[in-house]
């Protein structure tokens, strides 16, 4: 718009304004989706290629932890399929079920291990999870079952990648097409995209945030997601991060765009990788401000990028598109 003839201005800025703007659904499919996909597959595929050595495991799993959370707020499409995104990490776990999963594989022993009987195994003892206490807990032991895991794992991001590039990203760019049940119109693609935007939001503030932070009397730093690797942080700034990144192909969005940078700021100058903190009065008290000034995002984002593609205010972004 900033393009126009100063006298056509006026006239341009009305003719905005009188409906929703269209989101760039291709963009947001190139520069967001399809390579952050790509990224976690590559990411799992080194973990797997990694050799049985803690000490090239633990980066290793940093990377696929990242790739992950770069990657979370994505929970429609191949994601969804079999259960993979529980596959990749199951969290949160109230009730410790990884621990029992992986009690009863270990039990079960190696002929339980083969590729086929981990992918029909708990969602529980598979992924992220279940790597984390193998490799932050055991030193990797036994090996065997450390291995086939993050196996699992690869092939669990790359299935997850191929759904996009093989059809489901099709689907978006082309609703209504032949075929396409999912995507009716144009609207329905954007509104999944913004509905990954703002539920994304949602599982910083909630989940990734909320959960260490329990309450003033009963804080919970074990709660936090992959609190043993010492990545609960980091995973919370790669999320914003993407997020940010994602608000901005979405929609012209300076306010949301801002107020990610501050947010993505504040979360990286934390210096309290597990959370632990929280149990502290004054970390506790960093911690709950970030999560304030992620929810003041989601907020910004549900009024001006919402606003400007014409979705409903208010809509329960947990309800899926």
């Amino acid at each position: 718009m900033r393009y126009l003839p100063t006298v056509l201005a006026a006239f341009a800025l009305g003719a905005l304004t009188a409906g929703p703007l269209a989101a760039d659904v291709d963009a947001a499919l190139d520069e967001h989706v399809l390579p952050r996909m790509e990224r976690l597959a590559e990411a799992t595929a080194t973990l797997a290629d990694a050799p049985c050595e803690a000490d090239a495991l633990r980066p290793a799993f940093a990377g696929a932890a990242a790739a992950w959370a770069g990657v979370s707020h994505l929970t429609l499409g191949p994601a969804e399929e079999s259960g993979r995104a529980r596959a990749v990490l199951f969290w949160p776990d109230e009730r410790d079920s990884t621990a029992r999963g992986l009690r009863l594989l270990e039990q079960q022993g190696p002929e339980a291990w083969t590729p086929e009987a981990i992918a029909r195994a708990s969602v529980a003892a598979r992924g992220l999870g279940a790597l984390e206490r193998l490799i932050f807990e055991r030193d990797a032991a036994p090996c065997a079952l450390t291995l086939a895991l993050a196996d699992d794992l690869a092939a669990t991001a790359a299935a997850i990648r191929d759904g996009w590039t093989g059809g489901f990203a099709d689907l978006m760019r082309d609703p209504g097409g032949p075929g396409n049940t999912r995507f009716l119109t144009a609207g329905e693609a954007e509104a999944a995209l913004f509905t990954s935007l703002m539920t994304g939001l949602e599982l910083v503030a909630d989940q990734r945030l909320g959960r260490p932070l329990g309450s003033f009397d009963d804080p919970r730093p074990r709660a936090a997601e992959l609190w043993r690797a010492g990545v609960s942080q980091a995973m919370v700034v790669e999320s914003l991060t993407a997020l940010r990144e994602l608000a901005g192909l979405l929609a012209p969005a300076p306010r949301t765009t801002a107020a990610l940078d501050a947010a993505i700021a504040q979360a990286a100058r934390l210096d309290d990788p597990a959370f632990a903190g929280v149990a502290d009065p004054s970390g506790r008290f960093r911690v709950e401000a970030l999560q304030t000034a992620v929810c003041e995002a989601r907020n910004i984002a549900g009024d001006e990028i919402g606003g400007a593609l014409g979705v409903r205010a208010g809509f329960n972004s947990a309800d899926g598109d």
